[in-house]
């Protein structure tokens, strides 16, 4: 699933990007926009982001539903430009089998990452199961808790505030849209 920064209007393909760390932040036309405004600040590099998605404990996950949604936190694994998470709430899984649609935000409230994608279905793998158990130091048991719900990435949000809770502005901000 190659990875495209700015997106729209960039001059690439996904079958052109060798590498998606090579090529540049978004213009202008794709930089985030605060209280209605183009950000005036500098990019943010994937690196961080990639950093910040592989290392964080705790993932937020909200799901639409026919109600009020309700954040729960999950723990899960980066892998492969992937969420995988162990989701074990019957209400958040009956949520996203008749909705997929997913918003997971990161446990940080002034370093935000946040991911929009989709449920895309469910993973035993055990090189997935590996870097999770290794990550918290855990045997994942599929038999007991169920598969790791696979959240398939279509645009990430993220930036990093200046000061005490995000109150001296931001510092760099990015986003980022996946394709494929």
């Amino acid at each position: 699933m190659p990875l495209i920064a700015g997106c729209r209007g960039y001059p690439f393909t996904g079958v052109d990007m060798l590498n998606r760390y090579d090529f540049p932040m978004p213009g202008p036309w794709r930089q985030a926009h605060f209280y209605g405004h183009p950000a005036d600040h500098g990019p943010l590099d994937w690196s961080w982001v990639e950093s910040e998605l592989l290392r964080s404990g705790t993932y937020w996950v909200v799901a639409r539903n026919g109600g009020h949604p309700h954040p729960r936190p999950v723990w899960g694994t980066w892998h492969s430009d992937t969420l995988f998470l162990s989701i074990g709430s019957p209400f958040l899984l009956q949520a996203v089998a008749e909705d997929p649609l997913v918003t997971v935000h990161l446990e940080s409230g002034s370093d935000v990452v946040i991911v929009e994608g989709n449920i895309t279905g469910f993973s035993t793998d055990a090189e997935v199961i590996a870097a999770y158990d290794e990550k918290y130091d855990w045997s994942y048991d599929v038999a007991e808790y169920g598969p790791l719900v696979v959240a398939s990435p279509a645009k990430v949000l993220a930036w990093q505030a200046a000061g005490w809770a995000g109150r001296e502005s931001f510092r760099r901000s990015g986003s980022w849209l996946f394709v494929g």
